[in-house]
């Protein structure tokens, strides 16, 4: 017994067991999740604010967390729109995440996280994502973020999905970010 309680202490000093046993939880909650969604419908996810969350402050949301909870809605969102695998894609990346954070999340609070595709082109496919508290229906952050499809034209990829026949035109909040990632990585290849 004390080499099992040992074993599961070493493991928790070692690793970040608790994110590992989410998405195992979320990879089997998907797969039996009953329902479709369309690639361009918005996905929510709920969460909960708690103290394993939480910055050195102790009352809000750490930044970090934040980048997490959007695996996990990354995850869903591939899972309930069956997106996901790319094809002959050998990798799918974070090739990229803008956040703007309006208003701390206060711990012990619930929230919920929308998800949506907003665009796309031949190498990458964005997404939108609300940070939103329930109890007053607050944006509390906004993000963007870039995945990056290496091996495959995402452009002929998503045609398969009827309702990405024709792309959407591009919001002018990504039409900046993606310049300023360009003039970002021109100047680092220099």
């Amino acid at each position: 017994m004390w080499s099992v309680a040992c074993f599961v202490a070493l493991l928790y000093a070692l690793c970040d067991v608790n994110y590992f046993i989410r998405t195992l939880f979320t990879i089997v909650h998907v797969m039996f999740m009953p329902g479709r969604i369309k690639v361009t419908d918005k996905h929510t996810l709920y969460g909960f604010c708690t103290t394993q969350d939480v910055d050195f402050l102790l009352n809000h949301m750490n930044n970090g967390r934040y980048l997490r909870e959007l695996d996990f809605c990354r995850f869903y969102w591939y899972g309930r729109t069956r997106f996901w695998p790319l094809g002959n894609a050998k990798n799918i990346l974070q090739g990229g995440c803008m956040v703007r954070y309006r208003r701390m999340l206060p711990i012990f609070k619930p929230y919920k996280v929308e998800t949506q595709l907003i665009w796309w082109d031949e190498q990458s496919i964005y997404f939108e994502h609300k940070f939103i508290t329930l109890h007053d229906g607050f944006i509390r952050t906004v993000a963007y973020t870039r995945q990056r499809a290496i091996g495959v034209d995402l452009l002929e990829y998503v045609k398969q999905f009827p309702e990405c026949r024709v792309r959407p035109d591009q919001p002018a909040v990504l039409k900046g970010w993606i310049e300023s990632s360009e003039t970002s990585s021109q100047q680092l290849r220099k």
